[in-house]
């Protein structure tokens, strides 16, 4: 099956909605996430001016666990699924849907994540604790005053330090932008349903390709 420019881009914001609640799970678990693939999803949210989805997250390779997750999210085999994951990405198109009517949460969100190159430039990383924290904040002040919010499951022991929540919001947040990606292209909830196995060839096709 052949893949448009734009079913590509759709598939690509999908898995990096996938990849960031798999990593919001890592963390939750584990308290440890790849930082090369959670450093894509950092720079996804300061990429404004990219031509297409695939430049917003550049290397593919980078995408691998979002990729991988995809398939086996819409795979027959039922072992391979993982229903928590699930949940996070079905909230953060909920989510997402809201925000979409709240223009001027929106723009706040906009105005806000323009100053973040300025702190990135001053600290020197864009994965540096304080930039992260700015990310984590905009997440606090705007998506999680919508409900219902994202309920984040795993081990306390994790999830009270205070750094691990500072990336779990700055990893929905990022999940927001993939979300928000997604329907941009034409990615509608129901797709899930009725577009599973065709979003699965696709998925594929990304698969074959890292």
């Amino acid at each position: 099956m052949s893949i448009s420019a734009r079913e590509r881009d759709r598939t690509i914001a999908l898995a990096a909605l996938l990849q960031s609640v798999t990593l919001v799970q890592q963390i939750a678990e584990t308290g440890n996430v790849d930082q090369t693939e959670f450093e894509t999803l950092l720079k996804s949210l300061v990429a404004l001016e990219a031509p297409n989805t695939e430049a917003i997250y550049g290397d593919l390779a980078h995408l691998k666990t979002g990729i991988e997750q995809l398939n086996n999210q819409l795979s027959k085999n039922k072992e391979k699924k993982d229903v928590q994951v699930l949940r996070y990405v079905i909230g953060l198109l909920h989510l997402e849907r809201k925000l979409a009517k709240r223009p001027a949460m929106m723009d706040l969100i906009g105005r806000e994540i323009d100053q973040i190159p300025q702190q990135i430039d001053y600290f020197g990383d864009i994965n540096n604790p304080q930039v992260i924290a700015r990310f984590a904040d905009i997440y606090l002040r705007t998506i999680s005053e919508l409900s219902p919010r994202i309920q984040v499951h795993g081990d306390p022991t994790f999830l009270q330090h205070a750094d691990n929540i500072n990336r779990v919001r700055t990893l929905l947040l990022a999940g927001i932008r993939a979300a928000i990606l997604w329907h941009q292209k034409g990615g509608r909830r129901w797709h899930f349903v009725f577009q599973s196995n065709k979003i699965l060839k696709f998925a594929t096709e990304l698969h074959k390709s890292i």
